[in-house]
């Protein structure tokens, strides 16, 4: 069985397609090449879509086509005008076209390809109910991830053995190690043993990191010493020669050498850097405990030096737990469907009892009945039928990531291989993801969605097939990004060089550069590095071949060349002084630089000679303009400034395509708004102090079509006057009128709440407002403005009037409420809140009870944020009681205790603690509990998964 599937090819070409066909009118020579490649598409290449490669052959013919169509496409874009002598060229590109038929023809490739749709592994998006103005080619709307509550099984009975071996009472360093296979559960295991040890409070010194397999050891070595010293700048900005990381371990060493500190290292693959990190953990007789996990059994028993170590092996699930998983994953019924009982055990043990196995097969399988049926077919066609060939446990997993990535549509595969631009363990935001994901054309257009809407489908799907993993920030009911599995990441590693879709920057800088064209490349040269990242110090006229810096101590002549002049896509972060030089890369469509430190503006002119470029990320960094020359490109759809102090743009000369412009407090004009009728993002812009702006800004609001999230923070300056309600009130009587999806109102002035009590849009579907000046209490007019689903507000104090304000609204589905003074409120069934999902609370606690929730409170409240100053005294500690047990919805609990400049001892917040613990573990959905202190610099930070809540193994 090989199941591994050509991905883009049929993109790449489609694009291609689309872009010659309008070019026929003004320039009839392209006719006859378009005539072409719609014959190669539609003769051949289609053929082999979304089927089975049967042999090497079809893959390196459709990777040459791949190429061919790519600089076609390239000359295209470059072309001004044409002319009589583009024809020879166009000439040329057909003989090439040609010679791909008579290669496929030659070789009797058609031969392989599949003659039924049965052979077919991918047939289709399932079918679901359409959306008004829908295409076709929709994904159904499939139950998320995130809303579901399963259950991580079969980990009590470890978990407690490996607990007894890192509590006991023996002084000596000892070192606990679990051994398994990619997808048997052991990160999962040690953050719930992490998680468990972290609350009991009797470790001085704590860190939990995940070795990144391309990260040096100098990186974890780092992130071990920031968190086990708790402070916001604990390290200094270290270089990169070997001998300051002997300074790193020196630093660590000593810092630890008094304390007794608990170090969990998770995903270890090198010996040598388990050496490195070992010798940086002092052995001081003190009780302290290092708990590793890796994949390698040398690298677990090496761990295992003294009589006392352990070595745990991970054992697979039985078929009893298997199905329990598998149950909670795959479908919502009680009892398993008729058709599916017959082939449940054989499936099971084609998983192996690996977790991972088990939720990806899940995934795949579907949701419902219908979808099971379905897939279960495919599954029999390819795994289950060929299980007696599997001879190990990485097999199976392999073999199940084919058939999961195979069953992909084909713009989906391109977007999941895509995630490898991104370094492992790595948080990869959503919104940035998916705007990628747009500029480089791999998002295709669907009739009545934008290419938005279609991305987050992509987002989504690929969450409900469980082939990502949510991430959330905390003050939100909807994931902010994904993380993704380390397996499954090397997976895509693998397939991704395989398609020659990203090249990441360890195999640039491991000397063995690869042979072919590199298409999109992923450069992480940050100070850690040893020079031998690339820098283009040399060209040649022709071909425009970069080659590795000289400081790898090579010469010249013996330098490996790199074809970089082709990129179509740079992602860089680490130090901006290593940044090649931009203006070779012509053909660059995606540039993202994104917390890139030490760019300077001046780094940015050769950006405007990027002629082709359609995104441009500069997120984080320390720009404070940007040059000219960047706001004339002509294709640039997305510009991310925010995180810097860029608040004006160039001046515009001409209309934009600019379709996300995305900055923090952008002072915008009326003519500015005029050249940019393509926006569909807009945020935030700065709302001056005279309500001018608001007054112009709105006459052009309902002029941009596009437009479907509008964000506007309001100057702090603002006065309030007749003049200034008059600009903001015909600017919401304009939002009232337009199309738009999403609206944020920041720092909102109290005074002008009353305008917005009538305030509704047609498609307003996100209405967040922003109160962050502090108010008396709250107003009651809030009540009226019904369209709001997130609020962030400040006020004075609280009544029960204003808590039955904010509970009226009927949208509501986050909160951040903060208060300045320490009430005793009480939250019961009558306050509303029906639809708060997210509750971010955060006190001045100085005696009462705090904040108070009783029975069938807040029904659906699953996450939330307390942070309470603890300035009291010890006495009125008996009376702390926040009835959290009674939130039976919950699924996060997250509190921060501030006890700075207080008479309580640690043994005194310890009593809160346990108090909290206590309350949540009588949540039947058994939520995850994370606690922090916070006194003075120190933050001392302690996570709980109380019971066995999900999470994706590893």
């Amino acid at each position: 069985m090989e199941p591994s599937m050509v991905c883009y090819s049929m993109g790449s070409i489609n694009s291609l397609v689309k872009k010659i066909a309008p070019l026929m009118g003004d320039h009839p020579m392209t006719e006859h090449l378009l005539q072409d490649l719609k014959s190669l598409r539609d003769d051949l290449m289609n053929k082999f879509a979304g089927r089975p490669m049967v042999s090497e052959q079809v893959k390196v013919w459709m990777k040459q086509v791949r190429k061919m169509v790519y600089d076609i496409e390239d000359w295209i874009d470059l072309k001004q005008d044409f002319s009589e002598s583009d024809k020879k060229q166009i000439e040329e590109f057909k003989d090439e076209i040609q010679e791909a038929r008579s290669r496929c023809e030659r070789y009797k490739l058609l031969e392989q390809a599949p003659t039924s749709d049965a052979e077919l592994v991918y047939s289709g998006p399932r079918p679901s109910k359409k959306r008004k103005n829908s295409g076709p080619t929709e994904f159904p709307r499939r139950r998320l991830f995130w809303e579901e509550k399963s259950f991580l099984v079969g980990m009590n009975v470890p978990k407690s053995e490996l607990l007894n071996h890192l509590m006991d009472e023996q002084k000596e360093l000892k070192v606990v190690s679990i051994h398994g296979c990619g997808g048997h559960g052991k990160t999962a295991l040690a953050k719930e043993i992490y998680a468990e040890i972290c609350v009991k409070g009797q470790f001085e010194c704590k860190a939990f990191v995940s070795v990144s397999r391309n990260a040096p050891t100098r990186t974890t070595l780092i992130e071990i010493l920031r968190q086990v010293k708790s402070e916001v700048d604990a390290c200094q900005s270290w270089s990169s020669n070997d001998e300051q990381i002997n300074e790193i371990i020196t630093e660590l060493w000593k810092f630890l050498r008094t304390k007794r500190y608990f170090i969990c290292i998770d995903d270890i693959r090198i010996t040598q850097d388990l050496e490195v990190i070992i010798c940086a953990l002092p052995d001081n007789d003190l009780g302290s405990r290092i708990l590793t996990t890796t994949r390698v059994m040398d690298i677990a028993i090496s761990c295992s030096r003294r009589p006392n170590d352990v070595v745990y092996e991970m054992i697979p699930l039985d078929e009893t737990d298997s199905k329990i998983l598998f149950c909670n994953s795959v479908c919502a019924q009680e009892e398993w469907p008729d058709h599916f009982k017959e082939s449940s055990k054989k499936v099971f043990e084609v998983c192996g009892g690996l977790p991972l196995a088990i939720i990806l097969t899940a995934g795949f399988l579907g949701r419902t009945s219908a979808e099971l049926s379905l897939q279960l077919r495919k599954l029999n066609k390819t795994i289950l039928s060929e299980f007696d060939q599997f001879h190990s446990e990485s097999q199976t997993m392999r073999n199940i990531l084919d058939i999961s990535y195979a069953d992909l549509p084909l713009p989906l595969k391109s977007c999941f291989l895509y995630l490898t631009a991104f370094p492992g363990n790595y948080d990869i935001k959503k919104d940035r993801l998916v705007r990628r994901w747009a500029a480089e054309g791999l998002i295709p257009e669907m009739h009545g969605m934008s290419p938005w809407e279609t991305g987050e489908s992509y987002f989504d799907e690929l969450i409900s097939r469980r082939l990502i993993q949510p991430a959330f920030d905390g003050n939100d009911d909807q994931p902010i990004g994904c993380t993704v599995h380390g397996v499954v990441f090397d997976f895509l590693e693998s397939m991704s060089s395989e398609e020659n879709f990203i090249t990441p920057s360890a195999e640039l800088k491991s000397g063995l550069f690869p042979c072919e064209r590199v298409r999109r490349v992923s450069l992480d040269c940050g100070d850690e590095d040893h020079g031998d990242t690339l820098i283009p110090n040399t060209y040649c006229p022709i071909e425009q071949k970069c080659w590795a810096a000289s400081s790898c101590g090579q010469e010249e002549d013996d330098a490996i060349f790199l074809q970089l002049s082709r990129v179509r896509s740079l992602t860089f972060s680490g130090d901006a002084g290593r940044i090649p030089d931009l203006s070779a890369f012509e053909h660059l469509r995606v540039l993202d630089l994104e917390d890139t430190k030490g760019l300077e503006n001046k780094r940015l002119e050769s950006i405007g000679q990027l002629s082709l470029l359609r995104y441009l990320g500069l997120g984080g960094t320390d720009v404070t303009q940007l040059p000219q020359q960047i706001m004339a490109l002509e294709q640039l759809t997305t510009l991310d400034v925010r995180r810097t102090r860029v608040r004006r743009l160039p001046v515009l000369c001409r209309d934009t395509k600019l379709a996300y412009l995305l900055a923090d407090e952008l002072v915008i004009t009326p003519t500015e708004m005029r050249r940019m009728q393509n926006l569909e993002e807009l945020s935030e812009v700065l709302m001056g102090p005279d309500g001018s702006l608001a007054s112009e800004l709105a006459a052009h609001v309902n002029n941009l079509g596009p437009l479907r999230m509008l964000g506007i923070k309001f100057s702090p300056f603002h006065r309030h006057n007749a003049t200034d309600r008059h600009g903001v009130n015909c600017f919401l009587e304009e939002l009232g009128k337009s199309n738009l999806q999403s609206l944020i109102l920041d720092n909102y002035p109290h005074p002008l709440l009353d305008l917005l009590v009538d305030f509704s849009a047609n498609n307003l579907g996100k209405f967040e407002l922003r109160m962050r000046r502090c108010v008396p209490q709250v107003l009651q007019e809030i009540a009226s403005v019904v369209a709001i689903t997130k609020l962030d507000i400040n006020v004075e104090a609280i009544e029960a009037q204003g808590i039955r304000a904010l509970g009226s609204l009927p949208r509501l589905v986050v909160l951040k409420l903060d208060l300045n003074t320490s009430p005793s409120m009480t939250l019961s069934s009558k306050d509303g809140f029906q639809c708060l999902k997210s509750l971010c609370y955060n006190s001045q606690y100085g005696g009462g009870k705090g904040i108070q929730f009783e029975a069938k409170a807040m029904p659906q409240l699953r996450r939330l944020r307390l942070e309470v100053n603890a300035r009291g005294t010890r006495s009125k500690l008996d009376d702390f009681d926040i009835g959290i047990q009674h939130l039976h919805s919950l699924i996060h609990v997250h509190v921060t205790i501030d006890w700075t400049n207080t008479t309580l001892t640690a043994s005194d917040v310890q009593a809160v603690e346990n108090k909290i613990k206590i309350k949540v573990s009588q949540i039947p959905d058994n939520p995850v509990l994370e606690l922090i202190r916070k006194q003075q610099q120190y933050i001392v930070k302690g996570l709980r998964r109380v019971g066995n809540y999900c999470q994706q193994p590893s």
